[in-house]
């Protein structure tokens, strides 16, 4: 690359950085912002890196995995501030829709309702859980440590935050703004949402309506597909989260361990033959 080529790369890497650290900065913290800026960052260094010296190339790497850290820590302070946290208003125990047939009041007892940052179902394990739209509508759910258990959500919640899932299926319609998945195993998600973060997942089928792309961190063998469930009220349900349906990045995956050009190997396009067909 020639000076003055290198010193454009710079200036522009250098803006870059700034407009991440901007939106972590002041009172109107944006951490969405922020990593759309390092999405835009990380493929700009990736479009450079075969014409870069190799130390420019090392630093630019090097200040991406800062920043990319960065954003996860004022994400999880955000988070434990109550900004983003997952807790119910009513300290009495909800109805959480009727049981279908075997899923009896003693399997659901592990719903969680509690002021504070207590999931909203959790430990559960072989368990069917039907959520009605009273109990999500308008709520930020937390579904934690569950194990070989389908958890059904109807309404529009206004957030939704998955951690710690093996073996488990999470079918949905619209969430209102994020769904940040954690630590989740051999499970399927199907939701619609505007933004989307899996870490340190592996195995795991998504079907989705999103808003914007989809990131991606520590990741391994994820597979994606559009979301093509159709239920009574889906077209209402997804005006209300303002959702077109006609727009859909399902496909549009920024994994943030890949900087290279071509195709992550951490994510791919779910094959049609393989792809389940929902009636729920």
């Amino acid at each position: 690359m020639a000076q003055q080529q290198l010193a454009a790369f710079l200036s522009e890497l250098n803006l870059s950085e700034q407009r991440v650290n901007d939106a972590l900065m002041g009172e109107n913290v944006n951490t969405s912002v922020a990593s759309e800026a390092l999405q835009n960052l990380t493929r700009f260094v990736s479009e450079n890196a075969p014409s870069l010296p190799a130390y420019e190339l090392r630093r630019a790497h090097s200040e991406i995995t800062k920043l990319k850290t960065r954003i996860l820590d004022v994400e999880e302070k955000t988070r434990r501030q109550g900004k983003f946290k997952f807790t119910r208003t009513s300290k009495e125990k909800p109805t959480v829709g009727k049981p279908p047939p075997g899923c009896t009041e003693e399997k659901v007892k592990n719903v969680r309702v509690a002021e504070g940052l207590l999931p909203t179902l959790s430990g559960m394990k072989g368990e069917t859980i039907i959520m009605d739209s009273q109990e999500s509508s308008n709520k930020d759910i937390w579904l934690d440590n569950l194990e070989k258990s389908t958890i059904i959500i109807k309404g529009i919640p206004s957030a939704l935050h998955v951690t710690h899932l093996n073996h488990c299926k999470i079918v949905g319609g619209p969430v209102q703004t994020s769904v940040f998945l954690e630590d989740c195993f051999r499970s399927t998600f199907v939701i619609g949402c505007q933004q989307m973060r899996i870490h340190k997942t592996k195995e795991c089928d998504f079907y989705l309506h999103i808003g914007s792309r989809i990131i991606i961190e520590d990741c391994h063998a994820c597979r994606f597909a559009p979301y093509d469930r159709e239920y009574l009220g889906k077209e209402e349900e997804f005006n209300q989260a303002k959702l077109e349906l006609a727009v859909n990045h399902w496909n549009s995956i920024d994994d943030f361990n890949w900087l290279s050009t071509e195709q992550s190997p951490n994510w791919s396009i779910l094959p049609e033959n393989e792809r389940i067909q929902l009636q729920v």
